[in-house]
């Protein structure tokens, strides 16, 4: 046994035995005092200054200064005069009993407290070395209850350690032992309340004659770490010695459970990192610096390599390992990422390399290493990752195989084929939708290409969108886009959710197919349909402008003109602007007369047939097609920006022209849509023909009904005639019995001519039939003299009507024609007939006769020059048609209207033509040309057409 440990056992004895052991040396003193006190007076004072050592060596404090007190009083009464009394007769004898008392309680209280020092230094020595001795908590709180009970005699000892790191900290009770129970609720509320106050002790007295307990916050570096509850016996509240080896206890428990709690902490760690190492699917390996050793190798890596670990010591050794390189040779160990990592401080990322595996398979790595430095910037170790991509390496090459071929089929697909994000962003167009639209990727981008999407469709295309991805379901609709080449195109989109294995919404995969064909028929049909069913319904040649114009606007212009051909050339008819505001403009347009060899898109388009359309009508375009300022300042007003003209062509004759003017607001025109306004014209013309047909129609029948009374009529006149002159013949017979000679012949005369008149009724009559059955009259041709035909015709005209003059004028020399002498006269006769008729009496009425060449032929002319009432402008083009009499005559003079049909007719069967020039209110010209040579097909072809 040590000194030390001697006297802390005798320290550590009871009170009873140390007090004994100081009364026995304090009787040891006196009895040496005593004996040695004959040797000198100062003899007892250092017997009893080592007693007073001895005793607070051996009993403490206390004891020491009891012996103290019991030594001065010995020496007061046995060793210092008078004796046998506590009085001190001399001043040097009280000064030295009360130095001895005074450095009697020095010594004691010097002594004790070193020896008590040395004692706490010993139980801390104690339980540092015990406390050192514990690895983890447990270990720990059994070490604290050990030391607890040998240094405060605590029978009850518990630990708790602060969980969370924010406040409150709840405590969380340590066991020394598997078995010990939870301490009471009284020693819980205590940790409790340690931990939230953080004070350094917090003693609880239970109540009188109860030990007390005591919490000891045990503190770190940084934070609360726990507290520590001890029961300590025999006092309500702990002493200035208890408290501070409390403190004591508490600070070496609380760096204790620090390091406890770090190294539990570490340990989690490593064996954290321990599996998630064997458990990783890539291999790592770790080497230090500057050895290259290998410090870390995982189950992963060897797997991938085929080969355990290889012992490096050096990185030379690195040259083992089976890295190639493209061409097949092996790595030097330098050329490692491990190597290079350790040696240049190089950081690696996602390099790949060749390996020969151990099994003798060439696999691809993917390796990443970086290094490890000191705080001080050395390199201490790298860190070596990798994994086998050769798997990954054959799924990626096979993966962008099947986007190349499913890009080319996205690409090549001749639809518009788009995808998108689940809720309807970041969409990926087909390069169709470019090539249709003529926008850039970067302009179709961030909802860019709802820019091409018509106005009116958009909202329907939104809402329709919208519901879609609301509700995750698949959806179609019809829009419009606006197309690079102008106008827009109807499409049909049907957009279709694409889901992942689980069914979760991934995005949208949608494709457009372009139905504008479809949708522009079926609007084409309905136009057409509904057109055709009001062109119908109209019997009236007004009408039928009126609603064809009503028709067309707004549907395939902004406004519209109509021009027909007249006898007078291409007339503006009808000009439409739904616009009220617009009549003005309106009217000087309706003013405008085309002038014949102007450049003019509708006048070229009567002209070949053909429509035209005018893409960009300019300013420009505007001075060169008007012919004043008024038209030029219409145009300027109403701003066409773009024209259609189509002819209007019915049974393959132009009846004019359609034109469709439009702004710049309205969509450009197409090919489409001139095809559209040409099958609109084809219709119109159709209906106008057919109102004109029944006009005529209707005209006719008036005509028919008027020629069978003319016929009817003019049969009576020479039956008449024939009747009055047979009947005076009879009655002159009967009166006289017989008849004179010249009354018989001027009879006869006018009977024959009246039989004549009466033949050439039938025979026009006659022809006409013949004509009505596609048989042309039998000609009789000889050679005429016209001069002398018109002569005689002339001068029967003149007998028949001595209210006009007939003048004649022809030349001395005969004029020959090879011609049926009694249809050419009947031709020469209408032709004077009607000239009388339709003349004012006391006029005169000039015939010619003349002979004229053109293009190399002889022709034989009979003009027939009145001065009578003219033909209107709009009758000329109809005049030789059958039963047509013009509106000026009709119901003011009879007629049948058949003279000049059959007279024209008649001259066209002898190779020959009538033309009219007329002015209404100034008379007339008509000429009949006949050929004096008779065409070769006069005998065979010319005779036998209708």
């Amino acid at each position: 046994m040590t000194p030390t440990s001697a006297r802390a056992g005798l320290h550590s004895l009871p009170w009873p035995t140390r007090a004994f052991s100081v009364a026995l040396l304090f009787g040891v003193c006196m009895a040496a005092s005593v004996r040695l006190d004959t040797l000198s007076h100062s003899v007892p004072f250092p017997i009893f200054l080592a007693g007073i050592l001895a005793a607070a060596w051996l009993g403490g404090t206390w004891l020491a200064l009891v012996f103290t007190g019991l030594a001065t009083t010995a020496l007061a009464l046995q060793f210092i005069p008078p004796r046998g009394l506590l009085v001190v007769a001399e001043p040097g004898d009280a000064v030295l009993l009360g130095t001895f008392s005074l450095v009697g309680g020095l010594i004691s209280v010097a002594v004790a407290s070193l020896q008590e020092a040395r004692g706490r230094a010993e139980q801390l020595r104690r339980l540092t070395e015990a406390l050192a001795r514990a690895a983890t908590p447990p270990e720990l709180a059994a070490a604290v209850r050990q030391q607890a009970l040998a240094m405060l005699e605590a029978p009850l000892t518990a630990l708790w350690t602060a969980q969370g790191g924010t406040a409150p900290l709840a405590p969380r009770h340590v066991p020394a032992s598997p078995t010990e129970p939870l301490p009471g609720d009284s020693f819980t509320t205590l940790a409790e309340h340690a931990l939230r106050s953080g004070a350094l002790l917090c003693p609880r007295s239970p109540g009188p004659g109860r030990p007390c307990e005591v919490a000891v916050t045990l503190r770190g570096s940084h934070q609360v770490l726990g507290a520590l509850v001890l029961l300590l016996p025999g006092r309500a509240s702990p002493g200035l010695r208890q408290r501070r080896l409390l403190l004591a206890l508490g600070e070496a428990c609380a760096v204790a459970l620090e390091r406890a709690l770090l190294q539990e902490r570490l340990l989690g760690e490593r064996q954290m990192l321990d599996a998630v190492l064997a458990q990783a699917p890539v291999g790592v390996i770790v080497a230090e610096a500057p050895s290259s050793r290998i410090l870390l190798y995982n189950a992963a890596a060897e797997r991938i390599l085929g080969h355990p670990c290889i012992p490096s010591n050096a990185v030379a050794d690195y040259a083992a390992y089976g890295g190639l390189h493209s061409d097949g040779t092996r790595f030097s160990a330098e050329e490692y990422p491990t190597a290079r990592a350790l040696l240049k401080g190089e950081h690696v990322q996602n390099e790949l390399q060749r390996y020969l595996r151990g099994d003798g398979v060439e696999t691809l790595l993917e390796i990443s290493a970086a290094p490890l430095r000191s705080p001080e910037g050395a390199i201490t170790a790298a860190v070596c990752v990798f994994s086998d991509v050769a798997a990954r390496q054959r799924a990626e090459q096979a993966l962008r195989v099947s986007e190349e071929r499913y890009r080319q089929m996205f690409e090549a697909a001749p639809q518009v084929i788009w995808t998108n994000a689940t809720d309807g962003s970041n969409t990926l167009f087909n390069s169709r939708w470019f090539e249709l639209t003529g926008q850039t990727p970067e302009q179709a981008a961030s909802y860019g290409w709802l820019k091409v999407i018509h106005p009116e469709d958009l909202p329907r295309l939104r809402a329709r969108r919208d519901e879609g991805i609301r509700e995750g379901q698949a959806y179609a609709v019809e829009f419009r886009v606006k197309a690079a080449r102008g106008g827009y195109r109807w499409l049909l989109g049907r957009v279709v959710p694409l889901r992942g294995a689980s069914g979760a919404l991934e995005g949208w995969l949608g494709a457009a197919i372009d139905i504008h064909e479809r949708k522009r028929a079926e609007a084409v049909q309905r136009f057409l349909a509904e057109a055709s069913a009001v062109l119908a319904r109209s019997l009236d040649e007004r009408e039928t402008l009126e609603q064809a114009i009503r028709l067309v606007v707004p549907e395939l212009a902004d406004w519209c003109i109509v021009d027909l051909n007249t006898a007078a050339g291409l007339e503006r008819v009808a000009v439409f602007h739904p616009d009220p505001a617009a009549a003005p403009h309106l009217e000087a347009l309706r003013r405008h007369r085309h002038r014949a060899g102007a450049s003019s898109p509708v006048l070229e388009v009567f002209r070949t047939g053909e429509p035209r359309l005018i893409e960009r009508f300019t300013q420009e375009d505007y001075v060169a097609t008007t012919r004043s300022d008024a038209h030029l300042a219409a145009l300027r007003a109403l701003a066409p920006s773009q024209v259609m003209v189509v002819p209007l062509v019915a049974r393959e004759q132009v009846l004019g022209t359609l034109s469709l003017l439009s702004g710049a607001a309205r969509e450009p025109y197409t090919g489409e849509d001139l095809g559209l306004a040409r099958d609109f014209a084809a219709r119109c013309a159709l209906a106008l023909e057919n109102a004109r047909l029944l006009n005529r129609l209707q005209r006719s029948l008036r005509t028919r009904d008027d020629f069978l009374s003319s016929v009817a009529h003019d049969l009576r006149n020479p039956l008449t005639v024939i009747k009055m002159r047979a009947a005076l013949l009879a009655a002159e017979v009967a009166k006289r019995g017989e008849l004179a000679p010249e009354r018989l012949e001027s009879a006869a005369a006018r009977i024959l001519k009246a039989t004549d008149e009466m033949g050439t009724m039938i025979e026009s009559v006659v022809d006409l039939m013949r004509g009505e059955m596609g048989q042309a009259p039998n000609l009789r041709r000889t050679d005429v003299d016209m001069v002398a035909l018109t002569r005689d015709v002339a001068s029967d005209q003149q007998q028949g009507s001595r209210r006009h003059e007939v003048r004649v004028h022809t030349p001395d020399a005969p004029i020959i024609a090879p011609v049926d002498p009694v249809r050419v006269r009947r031709i020469v006769r209408n032709l004077l007939t009607n000239a009388v008729k339709y003349s004012p009496e006391g006029s005169s009425i000039d015939v010619s006769v003349q002979h004229r060449e053109e293009q190399g032929s002889g022709w034989a002319v009979v003009e027939v020059q009145d001065r009578g009432m003219g033909i209107p402008a709009r009758d000329l083009p109809h005049l030789f048609e059958r039963f047509f009499r013009g509106e000026n005559v009709t119901g003011r003079i009879p007629g049948t209207g058949l003279g000049l049909f059959g007279s024209r007719a008649l001259a066209e069967q002898h190779g020959g033509r009538i033309e009219v020039k007329s002015v209404e209110g100034q008379g007339s010209t008509f000429s009949l040309w006949l050929p004096q040579t008779a065409p070769a097909e006069a005998s065979s072809g010319k005779e036998q057409r209708a």
